[in-house]
């Protein structure tokens, strides 16, 4: 029988009529912090499972001034399995940024939101709700609008404080930034709407300190959400999606995509700086997420997920609190996968789709981020006006095709799902998938796990939680013995 107690209650204040990420239980907030233990499974939890499975997401305690919420206004709160001798514990913490104990200090929404038209642009609170990944041994929490990422105990979730990179990088990150985990570096870019150029890349070590950062000069500001990296570069987004220049002229707020302006990938070497960066054109598109990439040859190959259409066309009439729907809908945006090769000898480059499947938020194993891989766990998106899923693809790379696929019962919903490699694994998909799952009611969340091998036979386990998880962002997984390692290291440098 689960033991949960509740380690904290939380005082639920933003509310807006007929907001679906409010109201609606795929979305709506959970309202207390627990711990639970000896959660029921309908089949074994598997005994080499070792590590966190952490998702990140949007719990908003508090209104933006304005009274309208907009999903990523929320607050971050960290939903997490531990995994340990075939045992698994929940756990569930807000992120203490800056931001919210401020709020909490004075008992009201002290920000404006990002339905708040200009005045989002001055102020906007760092909720830190966006991303999570593991580095030097610890959980950093990132804000896609760019904000200090927070460090949380991997296990506890507690708030350890912002992140400033030893004391040296006390400005804003994007969610999105990746961890190398073969030399345990963190490369990071940022970007801003007011401040020329627009864009900086940096490079911290595996042991926290920052390396190296550089400007990068873009022709305007823009709204890149995700970079890729390989063993020797890093490759940033220049996209022509951006707010109108002349509707900003009149204090307003329109979000355009330019297709008379080209895609550009910046690919730049892991250490280098705005001189040393190349420049290719594409497509016109926007594009929210990355697959992996590697080096091949004298070429670069990566894979993302560029939208057919990053602006929905949304119906005349619909009320402003059912707008961001459409923004947050992929069914409406369209994603499909597709390749992109860079020649750094010749200039040349090349783009095709690879997938005509909607499919978006790819789990892989990280171990292979940044060198040549042959698996994606791509998710299918959900005929529903939210940000789920309904199923996992297991797409093979070297194929270009989709070699497994699992599909959720009618009423469920998942978020990105995460592999946790085997400690002894012998191949890339030797170990397991996890994901949270939801219905639709909202009145069961699960965990669900997977072979890697054969995610067409259904979970090999499924966790029943205690407590409602509601939707949320990105995830990641923390290896056991990565965390112990970075401990032990601070250990000895302490001593």
């Amino acid at each position: 029988m689960s033991t949960v107690t509740i380690e904290n209650r939380l005082n639920l204040q933003a509310r807006e009529s007929d907001n679906d990420y409010l109201e609606h239980p795929v979305y709506a907030p959970t309202d207390a912090e627990v711990t639970a233990t000896d959660m029921p499974a309908i089949g074994a939890i598997p005994a080499d499972l070792d590590g966190v499975y952490v998702r990140n997401g949007h719990n908003p305690l508090f209104q933006p001034r304005s009274g309208r919420y907009h999903w990523f206004d929320g607050d971050s709160m960290l939903h997490a399995i531990h995994f340990e001798n075939g045992r698994a514990t929940f756990r569930n913490r807000m992120v203490m940024t800056a931001g919210l104990i401020r709020e909490l200090e004075a008992g009201e929404g002290l920000f404006p939101g990002l339905r708040d038209g200009f005045e989002a642009e001055e102020g906007l609170k760092n909720n830190s709700g966006t991303d999570v990944v593991l580095h030097n041994g610890e959980f950093k929490t990132m804000f896609s609008r760019c904000g200090v990422p927070y460090r949380i105990n991997p296990i506890t979730l507690e708030t350890l404080g912002p992140d400033t990179f030893g004391g040296k990088w006390h400005k804003g990150i994007s969610a999105h930034s990746k961890v190398d985990e073969r030399t345990g570096e963190l490369m990071f870019f940022n970007y801003s709407f007011n401040t020329m150029p627009y864009m900086e890349y940096g490079v911290v070590s595996a042991d926290g300190e920052l390396l190296c950062s550089t400007e990068i000069e873009l022709p305007g500001p823009r709204l890149p959400h995700d970079c890729w990296i390989t063993e020797n570069y890093t490759i940033l987004h220049d996209m022509p999606l951006f707010w109108d220049p002349e509707a900003l002229a009149r204090g307003r707020k329109k979000l355009v995509l330019d297709r008379s302006m080209k895609t550009r990938f910046g690919v730049i070497p892991r250490h280098g700086s705005n001189k040393d960066i190349r420049w290719f054109e594409f497509e016109p598109t926007y594009m929210l997420h990355t697959g992996n990439a590697w080096e091949q040859g004298d070429e670069i190959v990566a894979y993302g997920f560029p939208q057919l259409t990053p602006i929905p066309d949304v119906p005349a009439g619909t009320a402003s609190v059912k707008t961001q729907n459409y923004f947050l809908t992929f069914q409406t945006s369209q994603p499909r996968m597709a390749e992109f090769r860079m020649n750094l000898k010749t200039g040349e480059c090349s783009e095709r789709m690879i997938c005509t499947e909607n499919v978006e938020m790819p789990g892989m194993n990280y171990r292979y981020l940044g060198i040549r891989n042959r698996y994606l766990y791509n998710t299918y998106t959900a005929e529903v006006p939210y940000f789920v899923m309904e199923g996992v693809q297991k797409y093979d790379l070297e194929a270009l095709a989709e070699v497994d696929s699992y599909r959720l019962p009618k009423g469920k919903y998942m978020g990105q799902p995460v592999f946790a490699p085997r400690p002894d694994a012998k191949a890339e998909d030797d170990g397991y998938l996890i994901a949270f799952v939801h219905d639709v009611e909202g009145t069961r969340s699960e965990v669900y796990i997977w072979d890697g091998a054969a995610i067409g036979d259904g979970p090999v386990c499924r966790i029943q939680l205690p407590v409602r998880v509601p939707g949320g962002s990105h995830a990641y997984w923390g290896s056991g013995a990565d965390i112990r390692a970075a401990r032990e290291r601070r250990t000895k440098v302490a001593a």
